[in-house]
């Protein structure tokens, strides 16, 4: 198996592909560090051989990661993967510059990011090897009329992944990013009320269905791996080809 022996640190772990992220790595024989994760996951993990530590909240500042990095130590003897999931949508309008929404969609979909990065980069790198994977969306590039500070948050997971790759590159490590579009619940997720991009979503997708979590989880534990030890720097488009049709109305 792939990932046998290796620790795998997965973020929102409680949502859907997140749970999915979880389940394909152990499979896979990864041992699994959860971003709050529900308890009855890590029972079923567990119950099938896994070794799991739930981990609670995002950190968003450097003394936190440090302290999180100290946490997972004490369970596994190093970290092999980050998979950064967190993928918080907030609906409220551009126009609205909103201090509480602005503050929570950066520090949880892309401070938190920076200062995981920066650490357990810095924790793979003394090991010569070690995977960043962002799991993020089609709206690091793409507006969705409805959720801006969200796709403002993935436009930075994008250059900070860049930059990881540049900086962490030297070290031996890969840093990619997942662009997702087009998954089961998007088209409720960023629904707008002048974008009509996700009007009949399913319809612009060729294949005529929406993605599900576990063909993401696919495409992360390919990054994950050493098969993609060549892939650096990348952003790996995961929407079905949903993007061929995206436009506005």
């Amino acid at each position: 198996m792939r990932f046998s022996g290796k620790t795998v640190y997965i973020t929102e772990a409680s949502s859907a592909v997140g749970e999915a992220l979880a389940r394909r790595f152990a499979s896979e024989g990864a041992n699994l560090v959860l971003g709050d994760a529900c308890p009855c996951l890590v029972k079923e993990l567990e119950e099938k051989g896994a070794k799991v530590l739930n981990v609670q909240g995002a950190p968003i500042h450097y003394e936190q990661a440090e302290a999180r990095l100290a946490e997972i130590l004490k369970t596994f003897p190093r970290v092999d993967a980050l998979i950064f999931n967190n993928n918080k949508a907030i609906k409220t309008s551009i126009e609205n510059l909103e201090r509480a929404v602005f503050d929570e969609q950066m520090n949880y979909n892309l401070k938190s990011a920076f200062v995981l990065t920066r650490t357990l980069g810095e924790h793979m790198g003394g090991y010569g090897n070690g995977k960043l994977v962002f799991v993020s969306s089609i709206h690091d590039d793409k507006p969705t009329g409805s959720t801006p500070f969200y796709s403002v948050a993935k436009g930075g997971i994008t250059m900070l992944s860049k930059e990881a790759a540049l900086f962490f590159g030297r070290k031996g490590l890969q840093s990619n990013v997942i662009e997702l579009g087009a998954l089961e619940g998007d088209d409720e997720t960023f629904k707008s009320e002048f974008a009509g991009q996700y009007v009949y979503m399913e319809h612009r997708i060729p294949r005529g269905k929406a993605g599900k979590p576990e063909e993401v989880a696919g495409i992360a534990a390919f990054l994950a791996s050493e098969d993609s030890n060549f892939v650096n720097g990348a952003s790996i488009r995961a929407d079905g080809g949903f993007m061929l049709h995206y436009r506005f109305r």
